[in-house]
């Protein structure tokens, strides 16, 4: 009895590649786009410091609410200053940052005496007070060094400002075509003709000058070839 055998064909033998070829094409596109995804996260991501909170002041035993809701706002208010300080701090690199600097320091030094002001308003209990008046020394005698620390920067660069500039303006300074004329080498001959010729009278009337020596243009001896005529004078 006759059998009926079917042949199949087998897939052409080929590298990974090319089978796979797709699929790490794919792999590769999603790659990229994770990576374009990270590098705009890391372009646009804040620039600025988390704004440190300070804990509130125990005032729970508050009598006053008024007082108390505008104590706690100038609390916050005093962190805010700080974290601005901070931040001018880490860039105080010249004169008008210094001077800034300063007076975000004594700005938030007043703020905090009027908070000062306002303690016995409050109507704390006397733990409760004893703590405040704790607080708002420390406070205020962390506020005098930053200010002592903005006038020492400050100082810093006002004895920069005081170099005289002049030694290096001198230096930049372009010389004239007078002044290059002078600075040029003279000869013999020009060095003793103006050596003498300093030695003479301002008058243009001179006497008969020594020998070998020229007069300059316009000058006219008393006698000699060189005798001043009055209509010449004219």
């Amino acid at each position: 009895m006759a059998k009926l055998i079917l042949k199949q064909q087998e897939p052409p033998k080929g590298s990974w590649l090319h089978h796979h070829g797709s699929q790490v094409a794919y792999a590769g596109f999603i790659a990229l786009l994770l990576l374009i995804s990270l590098g705009i996260l890391f372009a646009f991501r804040p620039s600025h410091v988390a704004l440190q909170s300070q804990p509130l002041p125990a005032i729970s035993s508050a009598t006053n609410p008024q007082v108390k809701a505008q104590y706690l706002s100038d609390w916050e208010k005093l962190t805010i200053m700080q974290n601005t300080y901070e931040q001018l701090a880490k860039s105080a690199g010249s004169h008008e940052q210094a001077q800034v600097l300063l007076n975000q320091a004594e700005m938030a030094w007043q703020h905090l005496l009027i908070m000062t002001e306002s303690t016995e308003q409050l109507g704390l209990n006397a733990q409760e007070k004893e703590q405040l008046v704790e607080e708002q020394a420390y406070q205020q005698d962390q506020w005098q060094a930053r200010i002592h620390f903005a006038e020492l920067r400050l100082e810093h660069f006002s004895e920069i400002a005081k170099i005289d500039p002049s030694i290096t303006d001198d230096a930049q300074q372009p010389v004239s075509s007078t002044q290059a004329a002078v600075a040029l080498p003279q000869s013999a001959d020009e060095l003793k003709t103006q050596a003498v010729a300093d030695t003479l009278p301002s008058s243009k009337f001179i006497a008969q000058p020594p020998a070998g020596v020229k007069l300059p243009a316009g000058f006219c001896t008393l006698d000699g070839s060189g005798v001043c005529k009055p209509e010449a004078s004219n």
